[in-house]
């Protein structure tokens, strides 16, 4: 359902893309920080209008940075804890549209976007677990390898779906007018989220159960992600 969701809001933009000349068109690379890197194909739809597609990166030195947040909000530490290897790197897809405004040769603007993760499946200690639900996995029934042979002890699969809303501020370069630069104000949070924890010679359905649930509830609760984005765009023409 997220996938298609996602490919639809892609082949929406993309038409919407094709309505005006290619002037309009270039690529939008930045950083948000403190969360991810971010490249897009850019079109400036119309006077007020404009939308981009790409993919952004999560890696070092933000993988701790959304478990600090979802902490200060007040979400559970010892749950939280159990995202911070996965969260040491992850890719996914950013979909957004701008409207401008501002007698300033519209230079503000405010955005919507679509922001998914997949965060790289990661190993996962046993103490994490135990900690934050008072279990212990070793008295759980093994099978169907022998442990040692078991090349995913404890792992854990996650992704996640994001809305983010911006206001943004165009910075425009006369003497170099392909190039232009915004700085933007992001308020993000998630609405989706899945998780897998999966062990290969241990029966967990229980612990999976739960994790799966705590975690979803964590990242609904507290999965608000301000950031300051910088951004660089390139026009093609």
């Amino acid at each position: 359902m997220l996938k298609r969701l996602l490919l639809f809001l892609a082949f929406i933009i993309l038409n919407i893309s094709g309505i005006k000349a290619q002037d309009y068109t270039g690529i939008k690379m930045g950083i948000k920080l403190p969360y991810t890197y971010n490249i897009a194909y850019y079109t400036r739809i119309s006077d007020h209008w404009g939308s981009f597609i790409g993919a952004q990166a999560t890696t070092f030195p933000f993988g701790s940075v959304s478990i600090g947040y979802m902490k200060m909000w007040g979400g559970n530490e010892k749950i939280a804890e159990i995202l911070r290897e996965p969260f040491t790197i992850g890719a996914g897809v950013d979909i957004g549209l701008h409207y401008y405004f501002g007698a300033d040769n519209r230079r503000y603007y405010v955005s919507t976007a679509v922001e998914w993760m997949k965060l790289l499946k990661r190993d996962i200690k046993d103490i994490v677990i135990e900690n934050a639900f008072g279990v212990d996995l070793d008295s759980y029934p093994e099978g169907p390898i022998l442990k040692a042979s078991s090349v995913k002890p404890l792992t854990l699969n996650s992704n996640y779906l994001n809305l983010g809303f911006i206001f943004g501020d165009r910075f425009l370069f006369p003497n170099i007018p392909a190039w232009e630069m915004s700085v933007e104000l992001e308020i993000s949070k998630t609405v989706f989220s899945h998780h897998f924890l999966f062990s290969d010679y241990r029966y967990i359905t229980p612990v999976e159960k739960i994790t799966s649930k705590e975690l979803k509830k964590l990242m609904l609760v507290y999965g608000w992600f301000p950031s300051v984005n910088v951004f660089f765009f390139y026009k093609f023409d």
